[in-house]
């Protein structure tokens, strides 16, 4: 029931030659997710006859699982007959027919690496666990209420199993395994950052510097511009890592040097992550007491609006703002609909001048969508 929905018997895929009846095969499967008790009538009812036009519900119900075990028995199941059991009204499967069901073994693994002494044996059981996780539950009947229920608890229960399972083989040092339950993990939640974290962290422990290079900037790109929001402090600490030189590796002083202006001689201001620009300006608020010079944090704020307008002006802005600063100011897109500026050694009335020359260098359209700027001085660290 994991990622799908098939019935091995004997060897024999019995689900395929029933996927044109969908009714009888959500009965099936709800008969399967409740077999340990007895489902009421009122209950199949409620789930499977409330379009029913017949007028009779509970004839029209049996006959949904008449029709269900004829199906089953003609293709291939020849103890259908057997397997569905009713009681006044009432229907069950028989427990004395053996079924092996993926989400029972599942929750087993789940809780068994709950109680479990010692890490090798709770890994044993989590491993176990995601294992069995080959898709979300039910995801061909998730038009049903209680499969969407479902589905999100069978979810957040393989990312609980799967962030233990990292925890545990990251701290062991068996970085190959964590990379490999990542990369099925980010399959199934694309955007979770704790999963992001143990990839990249195993990427890197293993010297694995430009795929971890790569999948940095790929998360960075995603969540971006689909979720519009930049990364958290700890993933963005972790580029900083992939950067570093090896420790051993000793170089002079000017190929360092050399290595750090690459890419730095293009004309107007200076483009820098958000991360980047927060320690510029801790930087700047320390020097500026003593220095004696003037620095000035300017943000251009746009209407928040649906995300193909919004990126539209803040793309146009972001091509405008580098070539009206100078190269020693810099730049940062701060929020997805927020720049900030820092501009060194001009006055509030050469700030002001030049927010102006940003606004005239925009179309009526992109500037009908700026919805304000301010200015502030840095500040003195005190």
């Amino acid at each position: 029931m994991l990622g799908g929905f098939e019935i091995v018997f004997r060897k024999k895929r019995i689900v395929e030659q029933m996927k044109s009846s969908t009714k009888i095969l959500k009965l099936l499967q709800y008969l399967i997710i409740n077999r340990h008790k007895l489902v009421t009538r009122e209950e199949l009812l409620e789930h499977f006859c409330d379009d029913d036009q017949t007028g009779d519900p509970g004839s029209a119900l049996r006959m949904l699982v008449f029709r269900l075990r004829n199906v089953l028995h003609k293709n291939g199941l020849y103890i259908a007959k057997d397997l569905i059991l009713s009681k006044n009204g009432s229907y069950m499967l028989n427990n004395a027919i053996n079924l092996d069901v993926d989400v029972e073994e599942f929750e087993s693994f789940s809780k068994k690496a709950d109680k479990a002494i010692g890490d090798d044996e709770r890994l044993y059981f989590l491993l176990r666990a995601v294992e069995l996780y080959r898709g979300d539950f039910l995801p061909n009947s998730s038009d049903q209420m209680w499969v969407m229920s479902l589905q999100s608890w069978y979810r957040s229960q393989y990312m609980k199993c799967a962030l233990k399972a990292l925890e545990i083989l990251t701290s062991a040092g068996q970085l190959t395994e964590a990379e490999k339950l990542c990369v099925d993990a980010l399959q199934i939640e694309p955007f979770n950052e704790d999963l992001h974290t143990y990839y990249l962290r195993a990427l890197i422990e293993q010297g694995k510097n430009q795929e971890a290079l790569d999948a940095y900037i790929r998360v960075e790109t995603m969540f971006y511009d689909v979720l519009g929001v930049d990364l958290t402090e700890n993933l963005r600490n972790l580029y900083s890592q992939i950067d570093q030189p090896k420790v051993n590796k000793r170089l002079p002083l000017d190929s360092i040097l050399s290595e750090y202006l690459e890419g730095s001689d293009f004309p107007g201001g200076y483009y820098c992550d958000p991360s980047v620009f927060k320690s510029l300006y801790q930087i700047e608020s320390r020097s500026v007491a003593r220095s004696g010079r003037s620095t000035y944090i300017v943000m251009i704020d746009v209407k928040h609006e649906l995300r193909s307008k919004r990126d539209g002006v803040m793309k146009h802005l972001g091509m405008v703002i580098p070539n009206k600063l100078r190269k020693g100011d810099l730049y940062t897109r701060a929020s997805p609909s927020q720049y900030i500026l820092m501009l060194h050694n001009l006055t509030y009335e050469n700030c002001k001048t030049l927010i102006i020359r940003i606004m005239n260098a925009l179309d009526a359209k992109h500037l009908s969508r700026i919805v304000g700027t301010s200015i502030k001085a840095v500040k003195p660290l005190t």
